[in-house]
């Protein structure tokens, strides 16, 4: 019969995932000897799954590849964490601090990561299907080629983030903040932008079928294809020529652009108008 030590000793020898309350105790034990631990046992796949870490402090982790799925971690500090490849599916993220934490190729289909901190987080890949990012801040994070289709994110900061190549099928972008944000080659297929504000973001190549665009907010010095700019100068000019105003925290129209956008010359924006 095989020991208990020689069975473990196999089954991390093979990468098997091992679940056990010691992965927990560890983990809460403080991140450096977490940290630590993972390099003495580089073959081990950590099993956290549904474990309790609500508020805990796992700053710089590293929880690459492991299982987190249906964990709760709302509140958790996560910033600078390493969670590539990491299994999130249905985890509880809300409100955590996921500030540059890498979650490259990492799968968080139906995670909870409303009003969450992401800004400048690495989500390359990752999977974000029907996950729940409404009200996140995602500034700056980098989402390309991420899989984000039926998606909530609404309310999002999403200004200054990379979604190139992203999958936004049927996602809810109501009320975003895209200003700045590159979406070109993005797939925007029937997703809801009612009073999104796109305003210098660059859009071109995305794909954009049944999208109603009616209810976009602004498309102000947007980079956008000529045939979408055409549409939008025929139908809904204003929405070129409006943006939001920090200082009066409202959106103000520049008539005199609106004027000049309504002309039969105008076919973009020029060095002086951006």
């Amino acid at each position: 019969m095989i020991g208990f030590k020689s069975a473990l000793a196999v089954l991390l020898s093979l990468g098997i995932t091992v679940a056990s309350q010691n992965n927990i105790d560890i983990l809460k034990s403080g991140v450096e000897k977490w940290n630590k631990w993972r390099e003495e046992n580089p073959a081990v796949i950590p099993d956290l799954e549904k474990a309790d870490l609500r508020a805990a402090n796992l700053g710089g982790a590293n929880l690459r590849e492991a299982t987190l799925k249906g964990a709760n971690l709302g509140g958790a500090n996560l910033q600078g964490a390493f969670l590539g490849k990491a299994n999130l599916h249905g985890a509880f993220l809300r409100r955590a601090n996921l500030h540059r934490a890498d979650l490259v190729k990492a799968f968080l289909g139906e995670a909870n990561l409303h009003g969450a901190d992401l800004r400048g987080a690495y989500l390359d890949r990752a999977n974000l299907e029907k996950a729940n990012l409404g009200e996140a801040n995602l500034e700056r994070a980098n989402f390309g080629g991420a899989y984000l289709g039926g998606a909530n994110l609404h309310g999002a900061d999403l200004r200054g983030a990379c979604l190139d190549k992203a999958y936004l099928r049927e996602a809810n972008l109501e009320k975003a903040d895209l200003r700045g944000s590159d979406l070109q080659e993005a797939n925007l297929a029937e997703v809801n932008l009612t009073g999104a504000n796109f305003g210098g973001a660059d859009i071109g190549g995305a794909y954009l079928e049944q999208t109603d665009l009616s209810k976009v907010k602004s498309f102000y010095k947007s980079t956008l294809d000529p045939e979408i700019l055409s549409k939008i100068k025929a139908a809904w000019p204003e929405k070129l020529a409006t943006a939001w105003d920090e200082t009066r925290k409202d959106w103000v129209v520049d008539k005199a652009l609106l004027e000049q956008i309504k002309k039969p010359d105008w076919h973009g924006w020029t060095e002086e108008e951006e």
